[in-house]
C-alpha cells in the first residue's frame, strides 16, 4: 500500500480530530458491538482502570493535551505519534520550492530559532482522490482526510504495518467508527441537557495552542509561520478549525460521561463480571499490601488560635467585598495562593480530604463557605463551576505548625512503636488502638493491595525497599505522621474480588455503561440520515 502526500489540507486539526476521535467513543473497535471480552491493558493503579469517558474534565488542558503535543512533534523525537501516523514522503513536488525556500529564509533569520516542521498528512488511496466527504450523518459529514488520519491513528495505536493491511477493509471499519462518532455528536447537540459553553472550548483552544509552543520551543509568530509556509494556511483558519473539532469532542465526552456517571451496579453484578471475565483482565504490576498507623502531630492552642484569627480576617475581608483572588494571594499559605487560590476542576473521590470534598460539593456556585478545618489548617472555599461530577474550586490556606520539639517527639515514639512491634498482629492491635485514622483503623490499619503507581511518592519511597513483614520509618502528610508495615509484596498478580473490588466495579460499569451507549447508537443510526459516499 504506498503513502503518499494528498493535497493540502488543515492537517494538525484533521489528525487531532482524528485523536479525539481514536481516544472516545469508537476507540478503533471497528464495530459497535461490544467486546466479548475487555482489553486486556496492563493496569498500574486504580486511575488507568477508570473508562476514559470518567475521567474527562472538559475544560482542563489535560483532557486532551496528548492529542494536541502529537500532532505537531519535534523533528528530533522519531518514537512521537506524530511521526508514527504522518511519515513525510520523498520526491516532493516542485510546487513545494517555493515554500521550502520561504522557510529557509526565515530559519536564517538572525536571532530566530528554526521553527518546527509541522508533519504534513497521508492519505490512503489512488493519488486522484481529492479531499472531499466521505460520509454524511444528519447536518454533520466525515470528510476523506479525517478517515484517512483516523485509519493512520487506528494502525499506529494498534501496531500493525500499512503495507499488510487490507486497505478497503480498514477504510470500511474506520468510516463505521467515524459514523458513530457523528451520530453521538448528533445526539448529544440534540440533548437540552447538555450544554458546551463558549468559555470552555477557549480554554482547551488556548491550553492546546500553548502546548504545542511549549513543546516545540517556539513563539505564537514561528507557529504561524509554519502555518502559512507549510499549509497554505492562517491561524485564524487554524484556531476556527481546532474550535470545531474541541467542541464536538466536548459534546461527545459530556453524553459519555453521563452514561458512565449514570450506570448503576451491585455487587451481584460485579460478581457476574469476574466471574465471565477473570482470565481476561490483565495483571497489575508491583503491588504491595499495607497496613498503616497514623498519629496526629498535636498543635500549641496558640499557633492554632493565630492562625484562626488569620482566616477569620480573610472572611471579614471577602464579606466586606474584597475579590476571593486578592484575598487568596493576601492571606493563603498554599501555592496555589499566588494565582487566586484556584485549585482546578476537583473530581469526586479524587482527595483523601473527606472534609474539603464534602463542603466543595455541596456548596452552591459562587457561594464563599464560612472557614472550616481539616488536617492542614484553616480553609475558606469558593464553588466556581461544576461539570458533571467535577467542581472547580478555590480555596484560602492557612496552616497551624506544631513546634519542632513536638515533631521530634512524634516521631520518636513511632519509632519507638516499630522496634515494638513483632508482626501483623502487633501491627493490629496497635492500629485498633492508637491509629487516627478513621478509614483504616477498624481493619486493623489495613489499607489493602496497592500498585507503587497507586501510592503517594513518599509512601513510595518508604516502602520500595522494604520485604514482607518491614515497617517504614514515619512519613509526613501534613500534621500526620505514619508507619507503613509491608504484609505481601509481588511483582505482578492477578486481580481478585477479595483485594480489588473497587478497581473491579469500575471495570464493569465501565464495561456496562459502554453497551448500554453502543446498544443506543444502534437505534439512533436507524433514525438520522446517512449518506455513505465512498
Amino acid at each position: 500500500m504506498k503513502i503518499f502526500c494528498s493535497v493540502k489540507i488543515a492537517f494538525v486539526v484533521t489528525l487531532i480530530v482524528a485523536a479525539f476521535a481514536l481516544s472516545g467513543f469508537a476507540q478503533g473497535t471497528g464495530s459497535t458491538s461490544a467486546p466479548s471480552k475487555p482489553k486486556a491493558a496492563p493496569i498500574d493503579s486504580a486511575a488507568q482502570a477508570k473508562p476514559a469517558s470518567a475521567q474527562v474534565e472538559p475544560a482542563s488542558a489535560d483532557s486532551v493535551s496528548t492529542q494536541t503535543e502529537a500532532a505537531v512533534a519535534r523533528p528530533e523525537q522519531p518514537d512521537s505519534t506524530a511521526e508514527s501516523i504522518a511519515e513525510q514522503t520523498t520526491g516532493e513536488s516542485e510546487a513545494n520550492t517555493e515554500d521550502d525556500d520561504a522557510e529557509q529564509t526565515l530559519s536564517d533569520r538572525p536571532g530566530s530559532a528554526p521553527p518546527p516542521q509541522l508533519r504534513r498528512p497521508v492519505a490512503l488511496g489512488p493519488p486522484e482522490h481529492l479531499d472531499g466527504i466521505a460520509a454524511v450523518v444528519g447536518d454533520e459529514i466525515v470528510l476523506r482526510s479525517e478517515l484517512e488520519a483516523y485509519a493512520y491513528m487506528r494502525l499506529a495505536a494498534t501496531g500493525r504495518n500499512p503495507d499488510s493491511v487490507d486497505t478497503k477493509t480498514l477504510l470500511s471499519e474506520c468510516l463505521n467508527d467515524l459514523i458513530d462518532n457523528k451520530v453521538l455528536l448528533v445526539r448529544a447537540m440534540e440533548d437540552s441537557t447538555i450544554n458546551v459553553r463558549n468559555d470552555e472550548v477557549e480554554s482547551t483552544l488556548n491550553n492546546h495552542i500553548n502546548a504545542i509552543l511549549r513543546q516545540n520551543n517556539i513563539t505564537m509568530e514561528q507557529l504561524e509561520a509554519q502555518l502559512r509556509i507549510q499549509q497554505g494556511t492562517t491561524m485564524a483558519r487554524f484556531k476556527s478549525e481546532m474550535r470545531r473539532a474541541i467542541r464536538e469532542q466536548l459534546y461527545k465526552q459530556k453524553i459519555q460521561q453521563g452514561y458512565y456517571f449514570s450506570a448503576k451496579i451491585s455487587r451481584r453484578d460485579v460478581e457476574r463480571f469476574y466471574a465471565q471475565y477473570a482470565d481476561s483482565l490483565p495483571e497489575v504490576g508491583e503491588s504491595f499490601e499495607l497496613l498503616r498507623l497514623s498519629l496526629r502531630l498535636g498543635t500549641q492552642d496558640s499557633v492554632r488560635q493565630a492562625a484562626f484569627d488569620k482566616i477569620r480576617a480573610a472572611k471579614r475581608e471577602l464579606d466586606a467585598g474584597m475579590s476571593f483572588e486578592e484575598a487568596a494571594r493576601k492571606y493563603s499559605e498554599s501555592p496555589e495562593g499566588a494565582s487566586g487560590g484556584d485549585l482546578g476542576f476537583l473530581a469526586k473521590g479524587s482527595t483523601t480530604e473527606l472534609t474539603f470534598e464534602e463542603r466543595a460539593f455541596s456548596l452552591p456556585i459562587g457561594r464563599v463557605s464560612e472557614p472550616f478545618e481539616t488536617r492542614l489548617g484553616y480553609h475558606i472555599i469558593k464553588a466556581e463551576e461544576k461539570q458533571g461530577m467535577s467542581v472547580r474550586i478555590r480555596h484560602i490556606l492557612v496552616r497551624y505548625a506544631p513546634t519542632e520539639g513536638q515533631r521530634e517527639a512524634l516521631i520518636a515514639r513511632l519509632d519507638s512503636l516499630r522496634s515494638a512491634i513483632k508482626d501483623r498482629t502487633g501491627f493490629e492491635a496497635a492500629a485498633r488502638e492508637m491509629s487516627v485514622d478513621n478509614v483504616t483503623r477498624a481493619r486493623g490499619g489495613d489499607m489493602g493491595w496497592l500498585t507503587l503507581l497507586e501510592m503517594q511518592p513518599s509512601i513510595r519511597e518508604a516502602v520500595q525497599s522494604l520485604e514482607a513483614g518491614g515497617i517504614s520509618s514515619p512519613v509526613a502528610d501534613g500534621n500526620i505522621f505514619s508507619v507503613y508495615m509491608v504484609s505481601r509484596r509481588a511483582d505482578s498478580r492477578r486481580l481478585t474480588i477479595e483485594s480489588d473490588y473497587t478497581l473491579i466495579a469500575e471495570k464493569a460499569k465501565d464495561i456496562f455503561a459502554q453497551q448500554r451507549l453502543l446498544d443506543n447508537v444502534k437505534k439512533w443510526r436507524e433514525k438520522i440520515f446517512i449518506d455513505v459516499r465512498m
